[in-house]
């Protein structure tokens, strides 16, 4: 493979960082956003040893963020016929990745802290006194509100989409913006 531009791979890297840094905000590795915006910005399907040599990782450090980037549904492995490489692109359609995301974690997260607020009312509605009622309506809204957050939640995860178009284009208009901007 031949290696892109210095203006090309700088820019990669900015973007790279970029996308990590959120990623890791998320709760992710920041190596995990770095690999997959390399694969993401490239035209073709990548070789590991290229990502590493692009990043400055590590053949293990690529070959486990690759792995677990599968696993998530971001990346895939792709074959090429006469060549004895692994070569990897990533997933390209946002939704698909959130989704992913949303189904594995926070529906964990969500029913748990469901059942948790639900056995907290229990416990409150056994108990006694004006500091137990004012307790028990309040965690009850709470479990009110965890119900509407899950169900949203889970239309969302099952949808496998979200509907943006009261809001207009928002990946357009954003670019848009930007553009002129720079004008």
């Amino acid at each position: 493979m031949t290696s892109p531009s210095p203006d090309i791979l700088r820019a990669e890297l900015l973007a790279a960082d970029a996308i990590g840094d959120i990623i890791e905000h998320w709760g992710f590795r920041k190596v995990l956003g770095r690999v997959w915006t390399v694969l993401f910005l490239g035209a073709t399907p990548t070789p590991a040893a290229d990502i590493g040599e692009r990043l400055q990782m590590s053949a293990g450090a690529v070959s486990m963020a690759l792995t677990e980037l599968q696993r998530w549904g971001v990346v895939r492995r792709v074959w090429r016929p006469g060549e004895r490489r692994e070569f990897f692109e990533a997933e390209t359609d946002f939704w698909k990745m959130i989704s992913k995301v949303f189904d594995e974690r926070e529906r964990l997260l969500a029913g748990s802290v469901r059942q948790r607020l639900e056995e907290a009312a229990a416990i409150l509605g056994r108990a006694r006194g004006a500091e137990a009622v004012v307790a028990l309506d309040r965690a009850n809204r709470l479990l009110a509100f965890v119900l509407v957050a899950q169900t949203a939640l889970d239309g969302f995860i099952k949808s496998r989409r979200v509907d943006f178009t009261r809001f207009g284009d928002l990946v357009s208009f954003p670019l848009r913006s930007v553009q002129r901007r720079k004008a």
